[in-house]
């Protein structure tokens, strides 16, 4: 970043008036324009990606600390859509079924390591994200989950996580009956538990299914689980809850479910427990089994802990967790299919018409497949980098920046360059990993 001329200017003649003082007038800064100098060729952390069903041109990615982006041409071209709201930091978005102009968004990250960011509730658009409105529920802080219901979408449903470094009342499950004007809390333990995740039966959006977890962190480290916490079921959408038990460990953390589309009866749960990682039921959840004991399938509980499962296949399951891992029995046997791919999971989705097309993201950004998994593209053409910190050099004529990335190294390039192109991907190199 440099000053234009007026703006030096301007500033000389600040610093003269008010030479008693270091603080510069707020006039320095009008005259500054941001432009963009790199890098562009890594993503950073994402939070969520939702595509259209049938539709392989529009894609929305979510991201942990840099908005809300679109394509509708597939990934080559990209669009910030979330920049001028209360905050950048997105836990989950979910689009309306059959219109996916209309967006839901849960602010706040719910991968919630140390340097996570919080939110300031739910915010809806209904042009595709050109304009926005906020809808309430600032103090949830975290949003782990927004789900719709498919044949009624003034109904939908947010899971909150709440506070994460201290107690709050703000969380818990959440209704709208409206469209988001009103919010009705129908699931909630105390102010010490919070939603991890939510999912909506597809085939009979009355029943629901949510999972509780207490979690707390402290700058170094945290605290997850409780037998307080666990599997709840709603059959009357989701203003009643019962807990599920039977054949489920008492002592769970972090808990990840979901149903399986093509039979409602066949439900998986992945969770941080010493008992067991991977449970199914084919009752509806009356009763889980435990299907696996992989760990690695549940690494970093409080980091990963998701699954999903095949549309059109019940017996094929994905773990969202360091990487991408697939089991085609049932859940009882998993293997990794992204081991070229960045590590660290939060995102996957799988296109209901077409379970071939699938897009993930994780803390290096986003990447497509066409081949249920066994191959990968990355799509990480928009500079979405998570810097920690940034410092500049001396250097004349043109200073040097550079910055340590969230697991994507520590990178330098120019501030700018004579090149008529301007600055490139090539004019950027890595200086250290981490």
């Amino acid at each position: 970043m440099t000053l234009p001329n007026s703006t030096v200017a301007q500033q000389q003649q600040s610093a003269q008036q008010t030479s008693s003082t270091n603080e510069m007038s707020a006039r320095v800064f009008e005259n500054l324009q941001w432009r963009s100098i790199g890098p562009s060729n890594m993503g950073g952390r994402v939070a969520d990606v939702e595509g259209v069903p049938g539709n392989a041109n529009i894609v929305y990615v979510a991201t942990a600390s840099g908005g809300l982006l679109k394509t509708t041409n597939g990934g080559l071209r990209w669009t910030p859509v979330f920049e001028r709201q209360g905050t950048i930091s997105i836990g989950d978005i979910a689009l309306e079924p059959g219109n996916p102009d209309v967006i839901w968004v849960g602010t706040g990250e719910s991968a919630v390591r140390n340097s996570v960011s919080f939110g300031d509730g739910v915010y809806k658009s209904t042009d595709g994200g050109k304009t926005w409105q906020q809808l309430g529920l600032r103090d949830t802080r975290h949003i782990s989950r927004i789900v719709i219901n498919p044949r009624n979408p003034d109904i939908a449903y947010v899971g909150a996580l709440g506070h994460i470094y201290g107690t709050n009342e703000e969380r818990g499950v959440f209704m709208t009956t409206d469209g988001g004007r009103t919010w009705t809390k129908t699931l909630y333990v105390d102010n010490q538990h919070g939603v991890a995740d939510l999912d909506i039966d597809p085939n009979n959006p009355n029943i629901l299914y949510a999972t509780m977890w207490k979690f707390e962190r402290t700058p170094w480290t945290h605290r997850s689980g409780s037998e307080q916490g666990g599997v709840f079921k709603s059959v009357d959408g989701g203003r009643t809850w019962k807990k599920l038990t039977n054949g489920l460990p008492k002592l769970m953390g972090r808990i990840g479910v979901r149903v399986a589309p093509s039979n409602s009866q066949t439900v998986y749960v992945i969770a941080e427990s010493k008992e067991g990682t991977m449970f199914r039921s084919d009752d509806g959840g009356e009763t889980f089994r435990q299907t696996s004991k992989q760990t690695n399938i549940v690494s970093r509980g409080f980091y990963y802990t998701q699954l999903r499962v095949d549309p059109q296949n019940e017996n094929r399951v994905y773990a969202v967790a360091s990487t991408l891992f697939v089991s085609i029995d049932g859940g009882r046997n998993f293997r990794p299919i992204s081991p070229r791919t960045h590590i660290d999971y939060h995102a996957f989705w799988i296109d209901p018409k077409d379970p071939r097309r699938m897009w993930q993201g994780e803390d290096g950004g986003i990447a497509v497949s066409y081949d249920t998994g066994e191959t990968w593209e990355y799509v990480n053409n928009f500079p979405m980098g998570q810097f920690y910190q940034i410092y500049a050099d001396n250097r004349q004529p043109f200073y040097n920046v550079m910055g340590g990335l969230q697991d994507n190294g520590t990178w330098t390039g120019p501030s700018r360059t004579r090149e008529p192109a301007g600055i490139l991907n090539d004019d950027w190199r890595m200086i250290s990993f981490g």
